[in-house]
């Protein structure tokens, strides 16, 4: 599901399940793209992982 897609209370969901995700994540920041083209960014590959849904896509920055 892109994040476009989402409803606000997915979207609230994903942003906090990728906070939880950021205790074990590295330092990196990502630039993530959703399947949409919404570009986000991230810090630590987890979080990125979660941002970017099935479709979407993440690089270190």
């Amino acid at each position: 599901m892109s994040w476009e897609d989402r409803t606000a209370d997915e979207k609230k969901k994903a942003r906090t399940e990728a906070r939880r995700r950021q205790a074990t994540d590295d330092s990196h920041t990502y630039e993530v793209v959703t399947g949409k083209g919404t570009r986000l960014t991230a810090r630590g590959i987890n979080s990125a992982r979660v941002l970017a849904g099935k479709d979407g896509t993440y690089r270190r920055t």
